[in-house]
């Protein structure tokens, strides 16, 4: 684990390099050199099939967001924003000798990241920062990002996979998945609810993050400001509503992941709106206020749709830790729809 390590213009030599964080995708280490600690990645070629498109699109962000947070006059843009770390040649990546692409980045001292909201106020601080994080990027100069991963949130094509991997049925799962295969099946428009308005260009694309999980956001240990959001391997053009819906589908629930058994919170989802409308600055458009809870609706069956196709598909995309997670996971965003249809209207209500 060191030799691609080694090829990071450190400050020293690298120590051994440990597993850190809780990420289902690539394979993350911290490892310290010189007195410094920093995050060694090794990007999952199975996930994105263009991994130096992927640096390119972190390189020109991470720069922009630099020059943003200085003219903002921050004077720690190096707490507020990822730095990537070159190589000895002068590269922000380095393959090793089985072709996969690594890349190292400053770890930022001082900071923590949460699973779960445990209050109003740090769902509105977290929700805060990825809004802010779509208003610092909305006039990133052309040419548009590239797509890391084709079709990421595109509901369509999350069906069309879900029947492949039925009509193949390669590991043999489908007959223990029959119950949320039907439940996938049934109102499956719904999963192209953003898709065919923003086709139809009632929702115009901008840079977005399209991972917005709570623990996608750094917080300052000390005082629990939010000062950096992480994880920028799929920033690309996308929808703000789909950054809302995300995050409020996984964020307005303090159950697991995997816990078939969520309670959705209302004031949670009051606060995620409160927040990412303020960050977004120009705030929601009326449209988009209007399809805040069916979004997030769909998201959540979009996910359903993923975690299921991956589980019979033979646990390619997400990591698990037991046979069986991904069907779990897929059966918990199930759980989550149904809660988030039976509180609707008091979502609703509170997302006004």
């Amino acid at each position: 684990m060191r030799a691609p390590a080694a090829a990071f213009a450190l400050p020293g030599p690298p120590a051994e390099p440990a597993p850190f964080g809780r990420g289902h995708i690539n394979a993350t280490y911290r490892v310290e050199a010189g007195g410094q600690a920093f995050l060694l990645q090794r990007i999952n070629p199975d996930v994105f099939p263009d991994p130096e498109g992927l640096m390119a699109n972190l390189e020109r962000v991470t720069e922009y967001l630099r020059g943003r947070l200085v003219a903002e006059g921050f004077a720690d843009p190096h707490r507020r924003g990822l730095t990537l770390v070159p190589t000895r040649e002068g590269r922000t990546w380095v393959r090793d000798e089985g072709g996969a692409l690594w890349r190292c980045l400053v770890f930022i001292e001082g900071t923590c990241s949460l699973p779960k909201a445990e209050s109003a106020t740090q769902a509105e601080t977290a929700a805060f920062a990825f809004g802010n994080f779509l208003r610092r990027l909305e006039d990133l100069p052309a040419p548009p990002l590239g797509e890391t991963i084709p079709h990421f949130h595109d509901g369509r094509r999350r069906l069309e996979d879900l029947h492949r991997a039925l009509a193949s049925d390669a590991f043999n799962r489908a007959r223990e998945a029959r119950i949320e295969i039907d439940a996938l099946l049934q109102d499956a428009d719904q999963a192209a609810l953003l898709q065919d308005l923003r086709e139809h260009g009632a929702l115009p694309l901008r840079p977005t993050h399209q991972d917005t999980k709570l623990d996608n956001v750094l917080l300052d240990e000390r005082t629990g400001e939010a000062l950096c959001v992480v994880d920028l391997d799929t920033v690309m053009p996308g929808l703000a509503l789909g950054d809302f819906a995300d995050l409020a589908r996984s964020a307005c629930s303090a159950a697991a992941e995997d816990d078939t058994h969520p309670r959705v919170q209302v004031e949670l989802f009051a606060a995620l709106v409160r927040g990412f409308d303020r960050g977004l600055g120009a705030g929601f458009t009326p449209l988009e206020r209007e399809l805040l809870v069916p979004a997030t609706q769909s998201f959540a069956r979009v996910l359903a749709l993923r975690f299921l196709t991956d589980h019979l598909e033979g646990d390619r995309y997400f990591r698990i830790h037991r046979p069986g997670q991904n069907l779990e996971r897929a059966r918990a965003q199930l759980a989550l729809l149904r809660a988030l249809r039976a509180a609707e209207g008091e979502l609703t209500r509170a997302a006004r």
